[in-house]
């Protein structure tokens, strides 16, 4: 019965250290679906909340975009929009996820992503510009 219960008690351990458990942590994509407010930046350094039609903006995750297997050449400030998805002064108990939308590809947080095959860069910016003019234009 001790070998049996010491048993149970390893593997409840290696569940809990590997992830096994069930409770896997969500990837960027949902939380940005379940995101409560965001904050557009320009790159003038004019900014506002959106919050009321968020949902607008969580239609960034479903954009067709793969993990760059290098780092850009560009700096980190030659970005042209900035969203970020639960900004901290607006949303408490969740992390901010920083989206930086550049001329060829998108930064999330510290991660880099290009678009699928197939898929512009300039759809991707369309996309962030439309959203950009529709909340500046209505706020």
């Amino acid at each position: 019965m001790k070998r049996i219960t010491i048993a149970v008690l390893v593997c409840m351990l290696a569940a809990a250290l590997t992830g096994c458990t069930g409770t896997k942590e969500k990837d960027v994509s949902e939380r940005i679906r379940e995101s409560a407010a965001a904050k557009l930046i320009r790159p003038d350094g004019s900014e506002m909340y959106v919050d009321g039609e968020i949902s607008l903006l969580r239609s960034f995750a479903d954009l067709r975009l793969k993990a760059s297997p290098v780092e850009p050449a560009d700096q980190e400030g030659d970005w042209l929009y900035r969203i970020i998805f639960d900004p901290a002064e607006k949303v408490t108990g969740t992390d901010e996820i920083q989206v930086s939308f550049h001329r060829e590809y998108v930064q999330i947080d510290t991660e880099y992503y290009l678009p699928e095959e197939g898929v512009s860069s300039q759809s991707i910016l369309d996309w962030a510009e439309g959203k950009f003019e529709y909340f500046f234009k209505n706020e």
